[in-house]
């Protein structure tokens, strides 16, 4: 049966995605609004995170998994999603390896991650289809490594925090992503689709009803963390860590459809995605790690601003 958002081949058509990307505009216009009205306290949208992180999240992956034809080209797509962080990684030591211990907290945390659960897939869920989710969610299991913990590793390196021994090394990382309920259940669903097993119809019914709210409850938490505050000593490291990530993406979009990726829906979601903002994380660690925050917000806010215009001219072209 033809999807009411969806066009006679099965692509969402020019018109519907403006209108798609509106409401989740809004929706995010919506939750800073609440927020600077007070309706909403300044650290409220923890609340919300935890409800992405902890319910709508997860249940989103198993209903979109569960929803697609299991593909052995999909098996590329986590180390693609780590390598990518990797390169970004590096980039980051480069830009900041002469400098303040601020910048190197800045760079190092800031320059690789990128927002997929609670940015992309809202973003491309009713214009890419299921296919387009799921490949955005096998480059996130791999690339979620270095937001989820691997770069505040690569930063105390470089810093030589080594007092903090705890918080150094693949104890800490791993630690950190088995505490994920997203990586959680991307290391179920995998398994599931490769041995083709089913979910029990009653856990499908409760995870549909669930990340039913997932869209909305990332658009409100991203508009309740959402800050612009220009400050003049803030704009050359923004734009040269923002420039920086945009080229590479745009590089990797035509290196994607050039060494032709996997199938065609396959190569038009990683094209999007890629371009998806820093990840939330980044700006958590960021904080702990006494570096500027105001600034990570910053950049944060703006590399959403810029995911918007980018993700949706992206979506009406291809």
């Amino acid at each position: 049966m033809q999807n009411r958002y969806w066009g006679k081949e099965g692509k969402a058509e020019m018109g519907t995605i403006l209108l798609q990307s509106g409401v989740l505009i809004l929706i995010m216009v919506l939750g800073y609004v609440s927020k600077k009205a007070r309706l909403f306290g300044k650290w409220d949208y923890r609340i919300v995170t935890k409800l992405v992180m902890y319910f709508t999240l997860p249940c989103a992956i198993v209903t979109n998994f569960a929803s697609i034809e299991w593909k052995n080209s999909l098996f590329v797509l986590p180390v693609f999603g780590l390598a990518v962080n990797i390169v970004l990684q590096f980039t980051a030591w480069l830009f900041c390896r002469k400098g303040s211990d601020e910048d190197k907290i800045f760079y190092m945390l800031n320059m690789p991650g990128f927002s997929m659960g609670t940015f992309a897939l809202p973003f491309i869920q009713n214009s890419l289809g299921m296919e387009g989710v799921v490949a955005a969610c096998m480059f996130d299991a791999g690339g979620t490594i270095m937001p989820s913990g691997a770069s505040y590793v690569c930063a105390e390196v470089v810093l030589k925090e080594k007092e903090k021994k705890e918080r150094t090394g693949v104890s800490f990382v791993a630690k950190r992503m088995l505490s994920s309920p997203p990586f959680l259940m991307y290391l179920c669903m995998v398994p599931l689709k490769i041995f083709d097993m089913e979910v029990p119809h009653f856990v499908l019914a409760f995870t549909e009803k669930v990340s039913g709210a997932n869209a909305f409850l990332c658009m409100v938490m991203i508009g309740m963390m959402f800050e612009l505050k220009l400050k003049k000593e803030h704009l050359k490291k923004t734009g040269k860590l923002l420039i920086t990530r945009v080229a590479f993406s745009a590089a990797l979009a035509v290196l994607i459809f050039k060494c032709g990726i996997g199938d065609e829906a396959l190569r038009k979601a990683l094209a999007v995605v890629i371009f998806s903002p820093i990840a939330a994380l980044s700006l958590i660690f960021t904080d702990r790690m006494e570096g500027d925050a105001e600034l990570a917000g910053f950049v944060n806010s703006v590399s959403i601003v810029i995911s918007m215009v980018v993700m949706t001219v992206l979506l009406m072209v291809l």
